[in-house]
């Protein structure tokens, strides 16, 4: 999905050609000073549409007030602790990113690189070493890019990296957690939902890895200072080197287009209803029978409920099994409603009110069967 206007032409670069090799591309470095993730996200599909990476590469840093960022493929309620988001570090905003990987959490203590290049020029590996040459010779902090391409002290993670691969154009952006507050972080990404049921889905799964911030190898070290450090290393990269803007103000006279894209990461059609279906259920059993066991199911599509059932040893109960009817009746009042925390619970509800009840004994026992 491009989510950026072609053809636009308001940024001006001035870029020119001189080399097919990617060293010796005219190369800028554009710094965001907006702290909101979804217009952060949109600055970052508006160059990637709209700039010409033919002969040049492009490095943005950006940093976020406290969000969650998803990848483009997965489920944000199984992702982070989508209920306690409004309570963590004063509000925590949730986002879908256009790249793939795993999910990530950002705040004013973590760092967000992203590297532009043309499809044959693109080298994760190659910007990983930047950063870990970088930290090398200002901080004397010692990284290892490892074979999944993360960025490590020891077995610690420090970046996360996720990239967008387009016919032309491609994008490579990770993160660099330099004094991330990392209870905040846990308490984030912590899946809350598979406490309570189970859950079907064919959505990317992040991998779990333990994390260190780059002050507990320096103490002294700061993300502005950082900053600082990676600009003057990737200056080094190219011997043409054009171009440094701080962007204080992101508006539609400097990006033509940007607020539709930014309303369009910012809304639920993108955020919720993107996420791959998936299924979750609850297994009831009878306390007076442990081998007898009713599953409720429900089955969410585009964010939202599309079937709920009951079933019983691989047989799907229907409203016409006799003394169903009722139940159906209420459990099909979840049809067509987004899927949410409130949902949730009324699911949990009706779980709750299954559990033990003559209806569900009736089902077990073979009285409605």
């Amino acid at each position: 999905m491009r989510l950026a206007i072609k053809s636009v032409k308001a940024f001006r670069t001035g870029y020119r050609c001189y080399s097919s090799v990617p060293e010796t591309f005219s190369k800028s470095i554009y710094v965001s000073k907006e702290t909101d993730i979804f217009t952060n996200l949109a600055l970052e599909d508006w160059f990637y549409s709209n700039l010409d990476f033919t002969n040049e590469e492009v490095l943005m840093l950006w940093q976020n007030k406290p969000c969650v960022v998803i990848g483009r493929h997965q489920n944000p309620w199984i992702e982070c602790n989508f209920a306690m988001l409004p309570y963590i570090a004063g509000g925590t905003k949730l986002a879908r990113r256009n790249s793939g990987g795993g999910t990530v959490y950002h705040d004013l203590g973590n760092l967000n690189l992203t590297f532009f290049t043309n499809r044959k020029a693109y080298n994760r590996k190659r910007n990983l070493e930047l950063i870990s040459r970088s930290l090398k010779s200002s901080f004397k902090i010692n990284s290892e890019i490892t074979p999944r391409e993360d960025l490590c002290i020891g077995n610690m993670k420090i970046s996360g990296t996720a990239s967008k691969l387009g016919r032309n154009s491609a994008y490579h952006h990770c993160t660099l957690l330099v004094n991330t507050n990392k209870n905040d972080l846990s308490l984030a990404l912590k899946n809350s939902l598979e406490e309570c049921v189970d859950i079907k889905t064919n959505a990317s799964r992040s991998v779990k890895s333990p994390i260190i911030n780059l002050k507990e190898e320096n103490k002294d070290i700061q993300v502005k200072e950082v900053m600082a450090a990676l600009i003057q290393d990737y200056k080094k990269t190219t011997k043409t080197f054009k171009d440094f803007k701080i962007i204080e103000d992101i508006n539609e006279q400097l990006f033509p287009g940007i607020t539709y894209i930014r309303n369009q990461y910012c809304s639920v059609a993108w955020i919720y209803e993107k996420t791959p279906k998936f299924q979750l259920w609850k297994n009831i059993p009878l306390l007076d029978d442990e081998y007898s066991v009713v599953k409720l199911s429900l089955s969410v599509d585009n964010g939202k409920v599309t079937n709920v059932e009951l079933n019983i040893k691989d047989r799907t109960l229907s409203e016409s099994d006799i003394g169903l009817k009722d139940f159906y009746l209420l459990i099909n009042n979840l049809v067509g409603k987004p899927f949410s925390q409130e949902l949730l619970d009324e699911f949990e509800l009706v779980a709750s009110g299954l559990k033990n009840s003559q209806l569900c004994r009736d089902i077990v026992h073979n009285n409605v069967l």
